[in-house]
């Protein structure tokens, strides 16, 4: 197949979107097929580098100052699909001028929806969704959302999206090489627990002080919180108000990769209250960490809840305690041992890819 990845945002910290277009787009090449990459990744260093120099890569900053950006970029992109003879799209983030093109050219778009939630009912917010219900409802196009629910949500703004057209792939890690490289934990005590995410009202970070209080008489453990922003002094203050200095260890944003921060500890502790789908959870079984993370968003998808982890309702800080407290008190071996052989079966890049190749084939085919 001649594929041409389409990703229409990169900037630093670099996120999930940005990694797994990035991924799909080597691990088709990887597998021989034609694939041509368009976006902003000269904006991430650490990104770029990985672009092997036969696959085609063409810089384009859909967000950077300019006249009708979606314009410019509907004219590159079309000049790459007849240039490249591109038979499919695979599209990421904003996907008005790559689903526009496809459409006159009669490709198939396949947009891949790293996450989605309920647009306010304002005249602005009506317009977008009659817009994204253009692209969606178009024969040519199909949807893959990262995760059960998140496929559940785009059912629910847009009905008349059959199931022919709407795929769950859920995304595979991008530092699973150096994350099966570390070996599993042994079991404590003390018991290292990890939280990894920006310290913002969405994750919930102010939980792990009231987690740590439940905690702090009935296990031996320290809590390494990698990560910074807007909640940073909130948090530090509430850790001295309840006099937990010695329960936390804050190491900020961390830039030296994922498997520096989790080889660190044996229990990652997740408190984020949206979480489409958590490429942090993902990391960590692969890692042989189990997983204690509130029942949200995509993380049923990942975290088999009493074997590779425990899932607890939003906002149970007893329950969230407990689950941790659970995964220490039991087998703690077999606990890591499955979290990471389910990472492997089932968020591998390899399994990812083949899902792709697959639907990839399938809708070509019938196109």
């Amino acid at each position: 197949m001649n594929v041409l990845v389409w990703n229409s945002w990169v900037a630093p910290p670099v996120g999930g979107m940005e990694r797994i277009a990035l991924e799909i787009a080597l691990q088709l090449h990887s597998r021989k097929h034609t694939v041509v990459l368009v976006g902003a990744y000269d904006k991430a260093p650490e990104l770029r580098v990985k672009i092997p120099a036969d696959m085609p890569y063409y810089f384009f900053d859909l967000y950077r100052s300019r006249i009708k950006p979606h314009l410019a970029a509907g004219r590159l992109l079309g000049r790459v699909i007849r240039d490249h003879k591109i038979e499919i799209v695979s599209a990421h983030g904003s996907v008005f001028a790559s689903h526009q093109v496809c459409r006159r050219r009669g490709i198939p778009h396949v947009w891949t929806i790293h996450g989605a939630e309920a647009r306010p009912n304002s005249l602005l917010g009506r317009m977008k969704t009659a817009a994204l219900a253009r692209v969606l409802y178009d024969p040519l196009s199909h949807a893959v959302a990262v995760s059960t629910a998140t496929a559940e949500i785009i059912h629910q703004q847009f009905p008349r999206l059959d199931a022919a057209h709407l795929h769950v792939i859920n995304n595979g890690a991008p530092h699973e090489a150096s994350l099966l490289k570390l070996p599993l934990p042994h079991a404590g005590p003390p018991w290292q627990l990890g939280f990894i995410g920006r310290l913002a009202e969405r994750k919930r970070p102010l939980d792990l002080v009231e987690v740590a209080r439940k905690l702090d008489k009935r296990l031996d453990f320290k809590l390494h919180v990698f990560g910074e922003g807007p909640l940073e002094k909130p948090l530090k203050a509430a850790i001295a108000r309840h006099h937990l200095e010695n329960r936390f260890v804050m190491h900020g944003y961390w830039d030296k990769g994922s498997a520096g921060m989790l080889e660190q500890i044996q229990v990652l502790v997740h408190t984020d209250s949206v979480e489409p789908f958590g490429g942090a959870l993902v990391e960590a079984q692969l890692s042989g960490r189990p997983v204690v993370a509130y029942r949200v968003g995509g993380n049923p998808d990942i975290v088999e809840n009493g074997a590779t982890g425990c899932l607890v309702p939003l906002g149970d800080i007893n329950a969230f305690a407990d689950g941790v407290h659970a995964i220490a008190e039991k087998s703690f071996a077999d606990f890591s041992v499955a979290a990471r052989e389910r990472a492997i079966k089932c968020f591998s890049l390899a399994h990812m890819a083949d899902q792709y190749v697959a639907l990839f084939e399938r809708v070509c085919a019938k196109n």
